[in-house]
């Protein structure tokens, strides 16, 4: 039995917001048999054996679905006395990737199946010295809390000593009742190759703001560039030394530095995915790409394995008069899939293809992330465009099935899924619950298992009365108030939060029609007959009460809304309308041509391009009408848009074509749902010679 006599427990303490707690238990150990460590914590985790690196991440779960780690530790046991040392590290304030829950750490040493050891109120404990706890410093509210270490009051706990450590108490109300992590553990590879792009002197403008703002507005001197090892001097009259490492590509994992200083100083720890700024740009808006670790006089090595920093650059400001670097980067965290190569001929796809490789693993840990910069959330849109890309870059089916099935335990009190899985901080996208439909279906396709469907099935059938049981006499569903009624990162189509007088979108009801076809397919491979024919019947009434109440029949194109924004027409909104066969018995010439040129051919009318993540619905919509006629112009413009990206030195692919620029400097470098080329290379390469 899984923590037959383990117990949640935590220090003899009430646990407070971003509070690390460490602790301690020693045990009996002898070479040989295989050996394993079961852990789970809320709400991360480091555990070290006999001084080594034993495990790090806790699985992103629920109050109510908690996951442990089964690991393999044979390799790290001594005969005598074995110390096992864990971090729990608490964040106890909700965000777009936590749900809040109890403190707490549960674990046992098994040896042969039989357990050695355990987590009891016997277990020792203490709140870290190392680590500050409760100064909840956010990098972004959805990413949740920074980190500050403090190297001068490292008491070398990990290998020795018992000083400050007491009895814990158990704590109860946790579920024992756990589930063993769905995928396999990140891998923690060798330091990533950085030298110094830039570094000097530096003197701050305002030394009382905040970490990211002083390094933000510093005044900096440029002495060029280095490799490490780098010693830096401060210049007179600046306040200390500064440098910047560049890792050569977009990289997600733990901040690495083995540093040498004169005197103990706080250093502030700054990342980034370009310098525009001439620095790394950690302040925009109320958001910090910062940490803090105060080091000590002499050798200050460090390897931080509780935060995952999505990044190109990272940088120090040192107030110091000088500092030796020895290192500087970080240790990526991947997750381990067999990667395909492009199989066509073109160099320039090839590279594209490997970039867009490189951006899904950086979006890829536990779960599918939009970002690893900013977010690293799961989203059901998002992860749709991962997954179908995932299909064909990783023949990979694992991680797909376990970010579905986490997205499934995502269903709030009104019905519908959460914006992210989990969230603690909710504002959920209507039509981002439709997708849901898309994902599922596309996995049975792909994978050929049916296993999900089925246990899902009737959660599925739960979400779709959501949606069904809101159709009025028009035949459509009004928009959801209290909900982020988004669709896309362009004018008009980002969504407002609706809380009285809902009106009718045709995008979502546009989604609501290509759900309900795909419900239809599921129900279908599972036997269901009666129900396929049910939501096929339902999704062709409601295309078709889309095409009576924004059709345009002057214009020959779909409206998006029925009372605002008339006279604009969204690319993305036609694509839609287009695909879920709401266009059946009209004229389709103008849809097709401005889908065919993203807006670019617009009839004489004001039109709203497709960004990069919804282009699929785009594509798939001209596909559907004639592939042939339209593989090469969704391959050319493929070649067109990433090679724009590419020749401005992408290493991954970006939120949006406006790259670092959008969202008033807060776009992102590297986003999951970017990788689209992956999939069309490689379904239209019968479509064009010389692919």
């Amino acid at each position: 039995m899984v923590f037959g006599s383990a117990e949640w427990i935590w220090r003899d303490a009430v646990p407070g917001e971003d509070e690390y707690v460490d602790f301690l238990c020693c045990f009996p150990g002898s070479v040989g048999g295989e050996w394993r460590l079961r852990i789970a914590a809320d709400s991360n985790y480091t555990a070290y054996l006999n001084g080594q690196l034993a495990a790090f991440g806790q699985y992103p779960d629920y109050p109510d679905y908690k996951v442990y780690d089964d690991i393999d530790i044979s390799w790290m046991i001594r005969a005598g006395e074995n110390r096992l040392v864990i971090t729990v590290w608490y964040y106890g304030r909700s965000s777009q990737t936590y749900i809040k829950g109890e403190a707490g750490l549960i674990f046992e040493v098994v040896r042969d199946g039989r357990a050695v050891a355990f987590s009891s109120a016997e277990t020792l404990s203490r709140l870290s010295r190392d680590y500050v706890s409760g100064r909840c410093r956010n990098i972004t509210y959805q990413l949740g809390f920074t980190y500050t270490c403090d190297l001068t009051r490292d008491d070398g706990y990990i290998i020795r000593g018992t000083d400050g450590f007491k009895r814990s108490r158990v704590v109860t109300g946790i579920s024992r009742n756990l589930t063993l992590r769905p995928v396999k553990k990140l891998e923690l590879c060798s330091r990533m190759p950085a030298f110094a792009v830039k570094y000097g002197s530096f003197s701050y403008t305002d030394s009382a703001a905040p970490p990211e703002v002083r390094m933000q507005k510093a005044e900096i001197t440029d002495l060029g560039r280095a490799q490490f090892p780098l010693k830096i001097k401060r210049e007179p009259g600046r306040d200390g030394v500064y440098v910047i490492a560049d890792l050569g590509k977009e990289t997600a994992g733990f901040l690495d530095l083995d540093i040498e200083l004169p005197a103990p100083c706080e250093v502030d720890i700054g990342y980034g995915e370009h310098l525009t700024d001439g620095r790394c740009r950690t302040s925009i808006g109320n958001r910090s790409f910062t940490a803090q670790v105060i080091c000590r006089a002499g050798a200050n090595v460090y390897m931080n394995t509780f935060r995952r920093f999505g990044c190109r650059y990272v940088q120090l400001f040192v107030p110091a008069e000088e500092i030796t670097i020895n290192y500087l980067g970080i240790r990526p965290t991947v997750y381990p899939v067999k990667v395909n190569e492009y199989k066509g001929k073109n160099a320039w796809r090839r590279r594209i293809w490997e970039v867009c490789v490189n951006t899904l693993r950086q979006c890829m840990h536990e779960h599918y992330e939009d970002c690893p910069w900013r977010e690293q959330a799961l989203y059901t849109m998002d992860s749709r465009n991962q997954m179908l890309c995932g299909y064909f870059a990783f023949e990979e089916y694992e991680f797909a099935w376990a970010s579905l099935v986490l997205i499934s335990k995502g269903v709030r009190p009104d019905g519908l899924l959460s914006l992210c899985y989990p969230v603690g901080i909710d504002y959920p996208i209507p039509s981002f619950s439709l997708v849901y439909f898309l994902q599922v279906n596309e996995y049975i396709k792909y994978s050929g298992d049916l296993t999900l469907a089925a246990e899902l099935y009737g959660m599925l059938q739960d979400l779709m009365q959501v949606f069904l049981s809101r159709i009025d006499e028009t035949g459509l569903i009004k928009s959801f108030a209290g909900c982020w009624n988004f669709y896309e990162w362009s004018r008009g189509m980002s969504g407002k939060m609706v809380e009285d007088s809902p009106d009718y979108e045709a995008p979502l009801n546009a989604f609501l029609a290509l759900g309900l076809r795909s419900m239809a397919e599921i129900s279908e491979a599972l036997g269901h007959i009666k129900d396929a024919e049910y939501y096929r019947k339902t999704a062709d009434e409601v295309a078709k009460a889309i095409g009576r109440r924004f059709y345009n029949h002057k214009t020959r194109l779909f409206e998006s809304y029925d009372n605002r924004d008339r006279g604009q027409y969204s690319v993305l909104t036609n694509s839609l309308c287009l695909l879920c066969g709401a266009a059946e018995g009209y004229d389709k010439s103008h849809i097709l041509r401005i889908m065919a040129s993203n807006g670019a051919d617009n009839c004489g009318y004001v039109t709203i391009p497709n960004t990069l993540s919804m282009n699929s619905f785009r594509f798939d919509a001209l596909l559907a009408h004639d592939p042939k006629k339209y593989a090469p112009v969704i391959l050319a413009e493929l070649d067109r848009d990433y090679g724009y990206m590419l020749e401005r030195g992408a290493t991954s692919f970006w939120e949006t074509i406006e790259g670092e620029e959008a969202f008033k400097g807060a776009g992102s470098l590297c986003h999951g749902w970017s990788a689209l080329p992956i999939y069309y290379y490689s379904i239209l390469e019968n479509y064009e010679q010389n692919i």
